[in-house]
C-alpha cells in the first residue's frame, strides 16, 4: 500500500487508533459471544482476549485515549459494549450451568473483568486473572460463603 492511500484512509493518528480499537474490540465482541458452558478453558480465554492480539498495542490504545477525548470518549463506548457481551455470555454459562445464586450479577462480573484486562496480564499474572475471572464470574452463594 502507497502512503498516499494509507493517508487517505487514516488522515491522522486518532483515525488510525479509532480504526485499531474498532478492530480489537470486535474481536472480543467475537470471542464473547462464542463463549459456551461446555468449554471449560472460559476463564483462559477471556484472559487471552483482554491480553490483546498485540500487548504493545493494546498500551498504546490505552494511552492514547488517555490524551485524546473522542478516542476516550470512543473507548468507553466499545468497553460499555464489550462489557454487555461478556455479561451476556456469563448469564448465559451461567444458566446452563445451571448456577442459581451468583456471587456477583453477570454485569458486575464482566465489569470487573475489564478492568483486569486494564493491568499487564504476563504469563506470570495471567493464571492469577484467570483464577479471579473464575471466582466473578461462577462462584455461587452458599450457607457457608462462596463456593465454586
Amino acid at each position: 500500500m502507497g502512503i498516499g492511500t494509507f493517508y487517505h484512509q487514516f488522515p491522522d493518528k486518532a483515525e488510525l487508533m479509532r480504526h485499531l480499537m474498532d478492530e480489537e474490540h470486535d474481536l472480543r465482541v467475537r470471542t464473547f459471544d462464542a463463549l459456551g458452558a461446555t468449554n471449560d478453558q472460559i476463564a483462559a480465554d477471556v484472559v487471552r482476549v483482554l491480553s490483546g492480539s498485540d500487548p504493545a498495542l493494546l498500551r498504546a490504545m490505552i494511552e492514547a485515549c488517555g490524551v485524546d477525548a473522542q478516542l476516550r470518549d470512543h473507548g468507553r463506548d466499545l468497553r460499555r459494549d464489550s462489557k454487555e457481551h461478556l455479561a451476556a455470555a456469563f448469564d448465559r454459562i451461567r444458566e446452563a450451568r445451571d448456577r442459581r445464586h451468583p456471587a456477583v450479577d453477570a454485569k458486575t462480573a464482566a465489569w470487573v473483568t475489564l478492568a483486569l484486562g486494564d493491568s499487564k496480564l504476563d504469563s506470570d499474572t495471567a493464571a492469577a486473572a484467570g483464577n479471579v475471572i473464575e471466582v466473578l464470574a461462577f462462584a455461587e452463594t452458599g450457607r457457608g460463603g462462596l463456593t465454586g
